[in-house]
């Protein structure tokens, strides 16, 4: 250590004189240490830097190989002595000198002896054994590279396994040699006799691999050796006569290619006379064609069968047909004049430099290489044309072309039918490159667009792969003024495929227009397109949108896309809206904070909109509709608060204090929220690293709390009492939007950091929530909206003030049920802390609620406790939660044992401890059993209610002895009651809890049980006008339960047979009572086809 220092300081001597004229940074200096191998300073140097928070990635890296600790040296470890005695601790007399007898048992002695008489056998059988399996085997011969070698022998695993173990142990591996005999616990790795053979023990294995290395020839490292000259001179010797003969063999070659050159130039010039004769030939083969297909106005023409399509517009002969004269086009058409020299040299040189610097900015940009793997359409990837990707890949010439039309002609004139079409392509693609006419390659275009009338997705990626195989060759002329008028007349075709055409080819298209082109006309068609009744096309469409905007650069452009963007959530299409939040927004909100445009037009724009509709919720006609846009909404404003933080973030205070060098992982709970195009790393371009940059943000705002700017002040002084307002109009009811309200803040609070939260959120809720309290507080029979309440306990659970949490939580348990507000509020919270891993300070505020004076905070915590039992651990729900139950169902006030029975049901149904569940078995039972508890109207509704929760997940002792007994002994006390509104009550609990249990898989003794509570029932519903509409229902129950029990009836033994008649009698004479009730009404006529109704029940 002395030395390293001193040659530190003479280093450090040497540099003085420039440390006056030149500053020298952490990174030089870790590169010195790094270089002069002073790897302990260096790594000192790393720990200091890491804890100040200032890490330097070249000693990160260093430090984080391995391999840079690696030497070449390695000092083979001690070898292990062996002992050559056999003895092992199953041979050692442990007890010999122990205190407890002085002598030896006898029978120890005779079990000893007998063991020593089975160990001999043992030896010679296996001496036996290894002969005979000697005599069976030949050893191969040397000279044999690859033995066949069949399955692995008995003794000759024991003998490898031997060896292996005596490997480990020579070289070290002890836990190795450990863990391999405890896999071979019937092998004695002492004893070489063990492994059974009666030879001699062969050497290590290290030997033996040596020596197979030498038998076979492998291939092994040149080491020095004193007749290393020797076996040099005849290398050098054979590599001579090698070269002798490749020098031959090369002149030969040589010879051959003169003679193939000579043969090709005498070909080239055959190709270029057949070539001059076939031009004349293909030109008015190509007239023809162009006479017969584009004359015939279609290639629907050629379609031997028309089927009858419906038809969805007026004028769909013009959507079908287009006619030779499509040339003559409005003047929209024509954007520029047409090139009559599309293959010019300069032009060409043009379009491979935009190219080229397309694909290499494509390439450099991850946001845009992620929108394009998202949304570009596939065109060669799922295609078997091998003749259409080398047009693709490669220049046309007259050469190539003349081999074209002639592949092409051989596929076309067979196979001109419609599954064939697709092989016109190619020829396609180099007619319209090469014709100067562009009437002519309108025409072709045309053909093009329309070679099948209904499109596969295949058939479609063949077409497009055709289009962009021209607008690569053609350059942008031929793709605004031919090939995109070509889309706008096919927009509102009435075939579902056509316009998919359109849609994706506009989209493949994009990257091959110009700007202007590309951000007015294309523009256009995707905006007339959003309108298609088909939703598989406005997907196509938004998708298209997503890859226009991110070449889009044109800031007058901006707010018209927005527009657009907006428009997509009040699509009907949840796969369109998906489609739309989870690529075209993102897209947008990087768009949107490049131009400044993100809080003052964007966000502003989606907040009016999402107050607009809260305040339709309270419409009761448009509360679905409108809940649906605003789960949209929300779902858009939390993909965009990454892009609100960098707005946020990249203030020039915090931009001053980064190094560039620097680098840092964004936190974990951040990044698991963005998806890939709402991650900073990738859609944020700057020279620091991002993590660097939000970790300085987060430090700069606990150092200036009170500090603030333009975009912080636009979130604590508009976003966020915006939200707040709007999430006090919420109702309580509406759950789905209240825990969106809920996540969306909770995701406010990661995004932005435990800092933020603290200094600029929590301020906010806890002005909120004093004024709630003082409402609560004053006793006015207004009743506020407690919403706030469980995002006030997110953001302390944010913030890690868990005394604020306890004392707040403790002090609302007590005031909201002596306030008589309701609790469900108080049970989302405690629900989202309990998720969030706080079950033990949840448990311990509603302990003090159970252990409370008044009634009602008594309840309420029984009330809460039953919301949380299904995501309790085992642990609390049994020592804590349980016992807690089982003293509020023991209480005095009947209250609070209503509020338990609940919570006894859940026991049973989210529990599958057996022990919890047998108490909560108890304690129903005892409430069933007390006749006290039956003159409680809300007691007993409670009780029924519960029973028929529970009847399909409780065990079927208590479902069959318990539940259904007194089901039908509650439907008896129900039908004999007097007061008819607590009648009405009890039987709507019933009617619920027997339906539960009817449509249950019930074994056959429960149907009697069954019928005779439906009887009662059905009696209830007919005495009570309210109830009429339920006697279906009944009714359809007691068919069922009927006829169970016939079918049970069939397989009764015959002993039983007097006792099912006596039933039988019973429910006829029943029913016989009731019909006749019915149809004796006053009023009611009485015809005389109906002389002896009674009698019709009688049993004959």
């Amino acid at each position: 250590m002395s030395s390293e220092t001193t040659v530190i300081q003479q280093s450090c001597d040497e540099e003085k004189s420039q440390l006056g004229s030149k500053n020298i940074t952490y990174n030089e200096i870790a590169g010195k240490l790094l270089q002069d191998k002073f790897l302990l300073t260096a790594l000192e140097l790393h720990t200091e830097l890491v804890e100040a928070g200032k890490e330097i990635r070249q000693l990160k890296d260093f430090f984080s190989n391995p391999g840079n600790f690696e030497f070449q040296t390695h000092d083979l470890p001690t070898h292990l002595t062996r002992s050559g005695s056999q003895v092992t601790l199953d041979s050692l007399d442990l007890t010999r000198y122990s205190e407890d007898g002085g002598g030896t048992d006898e029978r120890v002695a005779v079990l000893e002896f007998e063991l020593r008489k089975a160990k001999d056998t043992i030896n010679a059988l296996r001496n036996n054994l290894t002969v005979a399996t000697e005599s069976e085997n030949n050893s191969p011969t040397k000279g044999q590279l690859n033995p066949t070698v069949g399955g692995i022998k008995p003794h000759e695993q024991r003998a490898l396994n031997f060896l292996i173990n005596e490997y480990l142990l020579i070289h070290g591996y002890k836990l190795t040699s450990i863990t391999f005999a405890d896999e071979n616990q019937s092998q004695d790795f002492d004893d070489w006799d063990d492994v059974g053979l009666n030879i001699a023990k062969p050497p290590e294995l290290l030997h033996l691999y040596r020596e197979g290395l030498k038998q076979t020839g492998q291939n092994t490292n040149a080491a020095s050796t004193q007749t290393d000259h020797d076996k040099n001179k005849e290398k050098i010797k054979t590599l001579e006569i090698k070269i002798e003969e490749l020098k031959a063999k090369l002149h030969k070659l040589e010879h051959d290619n003169t003679e193939l050159n000579n043969n090709n130039l005498k070909l080239q010039e055959d190709i270029k006379l057949v070539s001059n004769q076939l031009a004349d030939i293909s030109q008015s083969t190509i007239k023809s064609c162009m006479n017969e297909s584009v004359g015939s106005e279609s290639p629907e023409r050629f379609e031997f069968i028309e089927k009858n399509m419906p038809i969805f517009r007026n004028k769909d002969s013009i959507e079908d047909n287009i006619s030779n004269s499509s040339i003559n086009t409005s003047e929209w058409m024509n954007v520029c004049s047409p090139t009559e020299n599309s293959d010019s040299g300069k032009t060409d040189r043009k379009i491979e430099d935009k190219m080229k610097s397309l694909e290499i900015n494509r390439s450099e940009d991850p946001f845009m290489k992620e929108v394009f793997e998202r949304c570009y359409t596939s065109t060669l990837q799922n295609i078997d044309s091998d003749m259409i990707e080398d047009i693709v890949n490669e220049t046309i010439t007259a050469d190539n072309f003349v081999n074209t039309v002639s592949s092409s002609l051989l596929k076309i004139i067979p196979n001109i039918i419609l599954n064939k079409r697709e092989d016109v392509i190619p020829l396609l693609i180099d007619v319209v490159h090469l014709n100067p006419k562009a009437s002519e390659r309108d025409k072709l275009l045309q053909q093009l667009f329309n070679l099948k009338k209904k499109p596969s997705e295949f058939e479609r990626s063949m077409i497009l792969t055709g289009l962009i195989a021209i607008a690569k060759l053609c350059g942008e002329s031929m793709v605004e003024n031919e090939i995109l008028p070509q889309c706008w007349l096919q927009l509102t075709h009435k075939h579902i495929e056509r316009r998919l055409l359109v849609a994706e080819t506009c989209q493949a298209l994009l990257p091959y227009v110009s700007s202007p082109i590309r951000n007015s006309l294309c523009l256009s068609m995707l905006q007339q397109m959003l309108e298609d009744k088909e939703e598989v096309v406005r997907e196509v469409v938004i998708r298209a949108l997503a890859v226009l905007m991110t070449f889009c650069n044109d800031d007058d452009k901006y707010f018209q896309c927005e527009q657009l963007a907006v428009n997509t959530l009040n699509d009907s299409s949840n796969s369109v809206v998906n489609t739309s939040m989870q690529i075209l927004f993102p897209v947008l909100g990087k768009w949107a904070l490049e131009k400044g445009h993100l809080s003052s037009s964007l966000m502003k724009k989606l907040l009016n909109k999402l107050n607009y509709y809260i305040k339709d919720t309270e419409s009761p006609t448009k509360v679905n509709q409108s809940s649906d846009k605003i789960l949209r909404i929300i779902n858009v404003i939390e993909n965009l608060l990454p892009f609100l933080l960098m707005s946020v973030a990249t203030h020039e205070n915090i931009m001053s204090n980064i190094e560039k060098d620097m680098a840092m992982e964004l936190r974990p709970d951040f990044k698991n929220l963005c998806t890939y195009l709402t991650n900073p790393e990738i859609f944020y371009k700057c020279d620091v690293n991002c993590g660097m940059l939000l970790y300085e943000y987060d430090k700069y705002i606990a150092e200036n709390p009170n500090m603030s700017w333009l975009e912080i002040d636009w979130i604590v002084d508009v976003m966020l009492p915006d939200l707040f307002n709007n999430l006090h109009h919420i109702e309580i009811t509406q759950q789905s939007l209240l825990q969106s309200f809920i996540n969306l803040f909770s995701h406010i609070c990661i995004v932005f950091g435990t800092n933020f939260t603290k200094f600029k959120i929590r301020p906010l809720v806890q002005n909120k929530m004093q004024s709630l309290e003082q409402v609560i507080s004053s006793f006015n029979q207004f009743c506020p909206s407690l919403n706030i309440i469980p995002v006030y306990f997110t953001v302390l659970t944010y913030c890690g003030d868990h005394e604020e949490l306890i004392t707040t939580l403790k002090k609302f348990l007590c005031a909201l049920p002596l306030c008589g507000s309701p609790l469900d509020c108080l049970e989302i919270t405690i629900r989202r802390l309990c998720e969030a891993g706080l079950q033990d300070i949840v448990i311990e505020c509603l302990w003090s609620g159970i252990v409370h004076q008044r009634p009602l905070v008594r309840s309420a915590a029984a009330s809460l406790f039953s919301s949380i039992i299904g995501i309790c651990s085992k642990d609390f729900l049994k020592s804590k939660v349980t016992a807690a139950l089982v003293t509020l169902a023991s209480d005095n006030d009947i209250l609070v044992r209503t509020a338990t029975i609940p919570a006894l049901g859940n026991l049973i149904t989210d529990s599958t401890v057996k022990e919890i569940q047998d108490k909560a078995y108890m304690q129903l039972q005892t409430y069933l059993s007390d006749s006290n508890l039956k003159e409680n109207h809300t007691f007993l509704r409670q009780l029924i209610v519960t029973l028929g929760n529970i009847v399909n997940s409780c065990s079927d002792n208590f479902r069959n002895d318990v539940i259904l007994p007194h089901l039908v002994a509650l439907s008896l006390y129900t039908s004999q009651m007097k007061n008819q509104t607590r009648k009405v009550d009890m039987a709507l609990a019933l009617l619920e809890a027997f339906t539960n249990v009817v449509f249950n898989p019930l074994n056959k003794q429960c149907k009697g049980a069954i019928l005779p509570g439906l009887r009662y029932l059905e009696t209830v519903i007919l005495e009570n006008q309210s109830l009429i509409h339920h006697c279906d229902t009944v009714v359809s129950m007691i068919k069922e339960c009927d006829n169970r029990v016939d079918v049970a009836t069939n397989q009764m033994p015959t002993e039983n047979t007097s006792k099912l008649t006596q039933n039988v009698n019973q429910s006829v004479e029943e029913m016989r009572q009731r019909v006749s009730k019915i149809f004796n009404k006053p009023g009611m006529p009485k015809p005389n086809a109906l002389p002896n109704l009674q009698g019709i029940f009688k049993k004959k």
